[in-house]
């Protein structure tokens, strides 16, 4: 396994897992992990709740739960789906709190990648 991906399972990515679904491509990981870091998407997910536009933060939380997952970013994942289940049961009591969850996960996980290339 490369130095990449020993940190990638140390922060608790799923290595294997991730690597079958990239076909082995490590360089592929890569790029997609730069997209993903760069994107705006929790931004939007964040704007759409505090609009209480739920339908819509619905919408985005699944979606990112999927590339997430697709990522083998498991803690994010962990986290967002707790998120993902709240929005979809129409329970909206801790949304906030949930969604401060999912972004401080996203930040840790932000701050780990850079240390890991």
């Amino acid at each position: 396994m490369s130095a990449f991906l020993d940190k990638y399972v140390a922060y608790g990515g799923d290595a294997e897992g991730v690597m079958d679904r990239f076909m082995g491509d490590e360089e592929l990981l890569e790029t997609c992990l730069d997209q993903f870091v760069a994107g705006d998407d929790f931004e939007v997910l964040k704007g759409t709740i505090e609009k209480q536009d739920f339908n819509a933060a619905f919408e985005c939380a699944h979606a990112l739960k999927g590339v997430v997952g697709n990522l083998g970013i498991t803690p994010l994942y962990n986290t967002i789906c707790v998120l993902v289940e709240e929005l979809r049961a129409h329970d909206y009591t801790r949304v906030d709190e949930h969604l401060a969850d999912v972004i401080a996960k996203q930040e840790e996980f932000v701050v780990a990648y850079e240390g890991m290339k």
